[in-house]
């Protein structure tokens, strides 16, 4: 038997009633898969009648391969099934909107893809959101800023919007090697909206620091080689470290050994690896949203409001370098209360059953 056979057989079986499908590989480090590996691992433990589809890592920009392989499986679905899209495949059926014809639909929406990009390429996702969301009938989000941008901005019912934050696991904690180094930790995808460019512009002429960058590398493939060409041409390879997809371990030895959690990113959907360096009292730098500054609140935080040259610079070195600022900042660190994995992924399934 072929394993597209086998796969398709396994999709139509009537005890499995929704088909949950996602972009590339669910064990990234990254917030929105983990996210949704946390509600996978938490399905297939305690046999929830949910599939998961792994789908080609080009969404949202997937090749007439990707759709025809995607409609390969949705066809032969009995049309009771319940097809749940995670935003980055969801916005990329612009050529493919048929494939939500017969079907009910939820939408994860960590964000609306319109934020990740400028110009022409931003106006272009805001005009498929607009007509593709009128397909949807429930969506499930990260944060109330994102319902609320849902409803205002594309005149969605807020009561077909469902919030389920994610949760928060506590990272195990490892010695910290001393170091002269101040040592700076970004979790994220290497893609625009990250600003990963003005976060190197703005630590490449300080001295005794270290940027370490978690993050896939294939999302936005420009711009993850203009990243790769700026640390290089600026020779800063000792300085800025690139790890790329990392292992848990890794991970959390990263969350230890480092000083400061930095965020550049313009819109985050939660912020999950700001709530991550919360719980682990790791002091944060951080861009100023209403999201973010809900998620990991006041205490333990220096934010910065706009992307002027040297603004971020200055920061860094009036606070980064003070011990006893370094000390208060990390002492003050407020106890916040996030869900734990098995809290969000039970109030995700309730919320897909009740849709």
């Amino acid at each position: 038997m072929s394993l597209g056979h086998h796969l398709r057989k396994k999709l139509i079986n009537k005890s499995n009633k929704f088909i949950f499908f996602y972009p590339g590989n669910i064990k990234q480090k990254t917030g929105g898969y983990i996210y949704e590996n946390n509600i996978f691992e938490y399905s297939k433990k305690n046999n929830k009648s949910i599939v998961f589809k792994e789908l080609s890592d080009n969404y949202p920009f997937p090749s007439n391969k990707d759709l025809k392989y995607l409609n390969n499986i949705v066809e032969n679905l009995n049309s009771d099934k319940i097809l749940i899209f995670d935003g980055l495949v969801l916005e990329g059926l612009a050529k493919a909107e048929y494939i939500l014809n017969n079907f009910k639909t939820i939408a994860l929406i960590h964000h609306p893809l319109y934020l990740e990009f400028r110009g022409k390429k931003s106006d272009n996702f805001l005009d498929i959101a607009k007509k593709i969301y009128k397909k949807v009938d429930y969506f499930i989000v990260t944060s109330s800023d994102t319902k609320k941008l849902l409803s205002k901005k594309f005149n969605i019912n807020s009561n077909i919007i469902s919030v389920v934050e994610p949760g928060i696991k506590k990272l195990k904690k490892y010695k910290k090697t001393p170091s002269k180094l101040v040592k700076l930790l970004t979790c994220g995808s290497i893609i625009e909206r990250k600003k990963y460019d003005y976060l190197i512009n703005e630590i490449q002429k300080i001295n005794s620091i270290e940027l370490n960058i978690i993050g896939d590398t294939s999302r936005e493939t420009k711009y993850s080689a203009k990243i790769k060409k700026q640390i290089t041409d600026n020779k800063l390879t000792k300085k800025i470290i690139l790890h790329g997809k990392v292992s848990q371990i890794k991970l959390e030895k990263l969350y230890s050994q480092c000083d400061f959690y930095i965020s550049t990113s313009k819109y985050e959907g939660f912020g999950m690896s700001l709530a991550n360096a919360a719980i682990s009292k790791l002091p944060i730098i951080s861009y100023e949203t209403s999201t973010i500054k809900k998620t990991i609140g006041k205490s333990g935080v220096l934010y910065f409001d706009n992307y002027k040259k040297n603004t971020l610079k200055k920061l860094i070195l009036n606070n980064c370098f003070n011990k006893t600022i370094y000390k208060k900042l990390k002492n003050s660190n407020a106890k916040k209360k996030y869900l734990t994995n098995i809290q969000s992924a039970k109030l995700f399934i309730e919320a897909i059953k009740n849709a």
